[in-house]
């Protein structure tokens, strides 16, 4: 989508372009879009009929660049996948989730320290998302309003889970069951394998 997306806006647009716009945008941060692979995707989406190819051109010793425009099925295919991404509320997978299902197999200070480094990072997060607003980088003149927008939710967002990590870290610390006598009791038999099948 992020691909098509770029093409649209700008075509007729060299992959170069392409790779650099997204880049701008850190898109390969919370796009899953990876820079390496622009070049193979415009290629496929060429090849499905979803761009087409509209001349290229050579500067000096380079290798040729191809300029890519949309299609109409390219851009029918650009907006169900636009639409589905802003009306769809998906899981994202966050490795950290694995972890914390865990948590119980380590001892209660690391997961503690966990959690507080984890509030610092987002912290971290946050003061280069404010930096990027007062420097004057998200400004209109300089970028659409809702990249603006885009970090100020990726702030709230993240104060959300800095307040969950402190609250949790302090509970960790303060000595709060994992688990009730009756699931320990449970657990000890073999997760309650026995009571699960008669239920």
């Amino acid at each position: 989508m992020m691909i098509l997306g770029v093409v649209r806006m700008a075509q007729p647009v060299h992959g170069y372009d392409v790779r650099r716009e997204l880049l701008s945008w850190h898109a390969d941060k919370w796009a899953n879009v990876q820079p390496g692979s622009v070049y193979h995707a415009l290629k496929k989406l060429a090849e499905e009929g979803a761009l087409r190819e509209v001349g290229s051109e050579q500067v000096g010793g380079r290798p040729a660049r191809t300029r890519y425009e949309m299609t109409a099925k390219g851009d029918e295919q650009f907006r169900d996948l636009l639409s589905a991404a802003l009306w769809e509320q998906r899981e994202v997978e966050d490795p950290f989730l694995a972890g914390f299902s865990l948590m119980t197999e380590l001892p209660r200070e690391e997961v503690a320290a966990a959690l507080r480094h984890r509030a610092r990072q987002l912290r971290a997060d946050n003061e280069g998302a404010a930096a990027a607003i007062a420097s004057g980088w998200a400004v209109p003149e300089n970028k659409p309003t809702h990249v603006r927008w885009m970090l100020e939710l990726g702030v709230a967002r993240n104060e959300g889970e800095i307040a969950w990590c402190e609250r949790v870290a302090e509970r960790i610390e303060a000595g709060e069951p994992y688990l009730s006598a009756e699931l320990q009791e449970r657990w000890k038999r073999g997760f309650g394998h026995a009571e699960h099948a008669t239920d």
